[in-house]
């Protein structure tokens, strides 16, 4: 199976893009205005809509995913701890400069968080070790967050695990586990 770019928010920029293009003008008749053409306007999604179609696409990706999994932990595909710290070292650094959610990042130590989310991170994708850090709900409860907030952070999740040189495989089934993180992360209305 395929990969989908699971950054729906781009694939939907390019669909406005072309609808507001409407395609190529008929340069062989003649113009009888002088009016501006008029364009159509696409909505983007909402971060609902957003979230609903990620949950869409991951279920669809479950089985791909459970097989590669089967074969290969993502911790060994991803290069182990060293290819999980990397990645996570980005995001955070990522979500302390985000405008969306830069303000959850207030009074947190990000060494403390690093270590913390690499720790859980090296458990959840098949690696050996201890993780003593707080439960996803009790960790986030605090921050009423939003499903826009949770797609900025996902969105420093994906440019975290590019700058660590994931694969398009690795990248949709992290990004697939935390979307599946959603219900206990997000809190509040979009």
């Amino acid at each position: 199976m395929k990969s989908r770019n699971i950054f729906i928010p781009a694939i939907f920029g390019l669909t406005g893009l072309l609808a507001a293009c409407g395609g190529s003008p008929d340069t062989t008749a003649p113009k009888t205005t002088t009016s501006e053409p008029e364009v159509q306007q696409v909505q983007a999604p909402t971060p609902d809509e957003q979230v609903a179609a990620l949950d869409a696409m991951c279920a669809e990706a479950q089985s791909a995913m459970a097989a590669r999994q089967a074969e290969n932990s993502l911790f060994n595909r991803v290069g182990g701890r060293d290819g999980i710290s990397k990645a996570v070292a980005e995001t955070v650094r990522l979500h302390q400069i985000n405008e969306p959610i830069k303000h959850l990042m207030e009074g947190v130590d990000p060494d403390h968080l690093t270590k913390q989310v690499i720790d859980f991170l090296v458990l959840a994708t098949g690696g050996q070790g201890e993780y003593d850090g707080r439960n996803m709900v009790d960790a986030h409860a605090h921050m009423n967050m939003t499903n826009a907030q949770f797609l900025a952070a996902g969105s420093d999740l994906g440019a975290g695990m590019d700058f660590a040189g994931w694969g398009e495989n690795e990248k949709q089934e992290l990004l697939c586990a935390f979307v599946g993180l959603r219900p206990q992360v997000v809190t509040s209305e979009s």
